[in-house]
């Protein structure tokens, strides 16, 4: 990989961009493309020289997902991969014997954790840019309810009864408004839970790992 390469990474985005700094978005280097689908990958590799790319974002519904395959074929001709924050978090915890490279909180949880579902960085969002969500992740109000356990304001009975009620609920309805009314239904106040949602991007660790990968940018230290 040549010095001019090395410079360069792929960011394959859509959701998990909002709430980034948009200065760490107009780093030298950095090439911003929509969330990634099958195919992507190769026509990247037919058509430029090895290089970084990462992946956040991907589509599962409206095209297939970025495949195991493509990702093995562009790290055998040199590609640096990383996998982050959403679909890059999992793919890089299936293929990071491989060589793809896994970075952040959430990759981390699905490392420890081979029971965490697909299921808990889903999100409906906008078909166009900005792409913004239209629900929450599980793994955002998973890391809220943990904090609230924490700090006593509920039991952890009541953390897990959430959680199961959103576990066995489409993804598409999970929303901070579903989630104030089943803390509501717990009479929790509702000040305290409109202050908590207020502030809610505490708990975005998919936005928050994003940030730091474009503030560390590993890519230039490969």
């Amino acid at each position: 990989m040549s010095n001019k390469a090395l410079e360069i990474c792929t960011l394959y985005a859509g959701p998990s961009l909002q709430g980034v700094d948009k200065k760490l978005l107009r780093a030298s280097g950095l090439v911003l493309c929509p969330p990634i689908k099958r195919g992507d990958i190769e026509h990247l590799v037919a058509h430029s020289p090895p290089s970084n790319l990462a992946i956040i974002d991907g589509v599962f519904h409206t095209h297939p997902a970025v495949g195991h395959s493509e990702i093995l074929g562009a790290l055998n001709a040199g590609w640096h991969i990383w996998g982050l924050s959403s679909m890059g978090a999992i793919r890089a915890c299936e293929m990071d014997t491989l060589g793809m490279k896994g970075f952040g909180e959430v990759y981390r949880q699905f490392a420890s954790d081979p029971e965490l579902s697909d299921d808990e960085v889903t999100l409906i969002h906008q078909a166009q840019e900005p792409y913004l969500s239209l629900s929450e992740p599980l793994i955002h109000i998973r890391q809220f309810l943990r904090q609230w356990t924490s700090e006593q304001v509920i039991t952890r009975a009541q953390e897990q009864h959430i959680l199961n009620l959103l576990k066995n609920m489409w993804y598409g309805y999970r929303t901070l408004n579903c989630l104030k009314k089943m803390l509501l239904a717990l009479l929790i106040d509702e000040k305290q839970i409109d202050n908590a949602i207020a502030h809610f991007s505490t708990y975005r660790v998919k936005t928050l790992d994003v940030t730091n990968f474009l503030i560390m940018q590993p890519w230039t230290r490969t």
